[in-house]
């Protein structure tokens, strides 16, 4: 039963005895908590404040030789639009926009601040806003200056000083909707001979040790076919022994997955577009077996999605030598057969770069990229060999692919990815994301799990990298290595979403 807070008894009628025959009542709804932050920056300039809304709906930044010219916002209560005035003065240099979906909203502001050309006082230099759904008007790097952030809960409204340039700037908070799914991201340290920087390799965890293979640094430019192996206990990398049938290609694009003490790994290209087939290794002898050649196995491909049970492993979609796929082929490990599965229908597009999870018998595709990014969500039932399109709600993460994703139980996990495709196709960076997702597969709710501004260690955005469910010190979560940076570097960084309750 809900609680009934600040209600107000209107009338009581028709007692018949002891009874009560009927009950009228009116309520005053809850209004969420607003907190003013305090604005960041110099004290120069005319102090402004645009109050708390319900929502900020456009944001526009005008810019300046040295840093911000002006900031100007709309936003919306109830039906009505309000218009914000301009802060600061417009300069030729140009207007950035941001608009903000209605069905999202910004929660997190980082900014930088720093005196220049011998001003008495700070001015605002850089600006970037993010939304609930992981959009961002630019991506967030590392500027001149010092950083602020303003965070803490859903954005409604600013505050600040400006005169000709905008001086500080500050936000209304109201609170943050909690989470049924609890966790924490640590970063793991790494020490050893490990894979380094790098983007589109494939990782896999066997017990206490996780394993990595593939990958490229420069674009589209496979480094090694090392199988890295990082020991959880000592926190060390180091390089496989490997005997047998080493796959004969360096390969990127590659996926990999683990069935009990063997890691299963297909697809994956060289710079000349040759393709690996599927090998396993076992992880007890270090050996490599060539289990299916590429003329026998699913169509060779890169950029695919792998996922896993106890008795198949799963193949999906990616980029084949003339288009793309959304096949999905099962290796049955008894068997040692393959089996393609159901084709999907016309509502489902080709796409690389998805998420594929098994999740309680079932196979799920989660959003990808069929030429631009998609955010549909499918899963396969290998029992009626059908497939089915769920409708999703909550907050939901905007478009995107080549993400990092895990399962643990109902819940499929997410981090980062593609926004918006690079101009350079895969040679450039693209639009990247962060922020951390969780898909119940019961319910269909989206909910975003990590908090902006909080003590931990979050990942920067990114793309491009490798990920595999994991079970570090006890909890089991999301483990994410390395990837592709909006800089268009890689990083070699090893972290993990760990599970505390839910």
């Amino acid at each position: 039963m809900a609680q009934l807070l600040e209600a107000e008894v209107k009338k009581i009628v028709g007692f018949a005895g002891d009874t009560l025959q009927s009950l009228g009542a009116q309520f005053t709804p809850l209004t969420p908590a607003i907190k003013k932050l305090e604005a960041h920056g110099g004290e120069m300039g005319d102090v402004w404040d645009d109050g708390a809304h319900q929502d900020v709906r456009k944001v526009y930044i005008g810019k300046a030789q040295n840093g911000i010219a002006f900031v100007k916002f709309e936003y919306v209560n109830g039906c009505h639009a309000v218009v914000g005035d301009e802060h600061g003065n417009k300069t030729p240099l140009g207007v950035d926009e941001f608009e903000i979906d209605a069905d999202d909203y910004i929660v997190y502001v980082e900014g930088y601040r720093e005196k220049v050309n011998e001003m008495p006082t700070e001015m605002i230099t850089f600006l970037s806003f993010k939304t609930y759904k992981g959009k961002t008007n630019q991506p967030i790097e590392r500027r001149p200056g010092t950083k602020f952030v303003l965070h803490g809960g859903k954005i409604v409204g600013f505050h600040g000083r400006s005169s000709d340039v905008l001086y500080a700037l500050g936000a209304y908070v109201s609170s943050a909707p909690s989470s049924s799914v609890v966790g924490k991201w640590i970063k793991v340290e790494q020490k050893g001979e490990g894979p380094g920087f790098r983007c589109s390799h494939g990782i896999a965890q066997v017990g206490n040790k996780i394993y990595a293979f593939g990958g490229e640094l420069t674009p589209n430019q496979p480094i090694d076919k090392h199988l890295y192996v990082f020991d959880l206990e000592t926190r060390t990398w180091s390089i496989s022994p490997a005997t047998g049938e080493v796959p004969h290609l360096s390969c990127l694009g590659v996926r990999m997955v683990a069935v009990g003490s063997t890691l299963y790994v297909f697809g994956g290209r060289d710079a000349s577009r040759q393709y690996n087939g599927f090998y396993s290794f076992d992880t007890t002898t270090n050996e490599w077996k060539l289990v299916t050649p590429l003329e026998e196995g699913p169509t060779p491909r890169s950029f695919h999605s792998m996922a896993a049970d106890e008795n198949n492993v799963y193949v999906f979609g990616g980029v084949g030598a003339t288009d793309r796929l959304k096949t999905l082929d099962a290796y049955n490990i008894a068997d040692k057969k393959w089996v393609q599965c159901a084709t999907p229908g016309e509502n489902f597009s080709v796409r690389g770069g998805a998420g594929l999870e098994v999740v309680q018998g079932k196979v799920w595709v989660v959003y990808g990229f069929n030429g631009c990014e998609v955010d549909d969500v499918h899963y396969y039932d290998p029992v009626q060999d059908k497939w089915t399109q769920v409708e999703t709600f909550g907050e939901r993460p905007s478009e995107r692919s080549v993400f990092a994703s895990a399962v643990v139980g109902k819940h499929i996990l997410m981090f980062g990815g593609e926004i918006a495709m690079d101009p350079l196709a895969h040679a450039g960076p693209g639009q990247l994301a962060d922020g951390t997702f969780s898909l119940d597969t019961e319910t269909m709710k989206w909910e975003r799990l990590d908090k902006f501004g909080e003590e931990e260690e979050t990942p920067s955005s990114r793309g491009w990298t490798a990920s595999t469910t994991g079970t570090i010190d006890g909890k089991k979560g999301l483990v994410m290595h390395a990837g592709k940076a909006p800089t268009n570097d890689r990083f070699d960084d090893l972290f993990f979403y760990g599970i505390e309750s839910g």
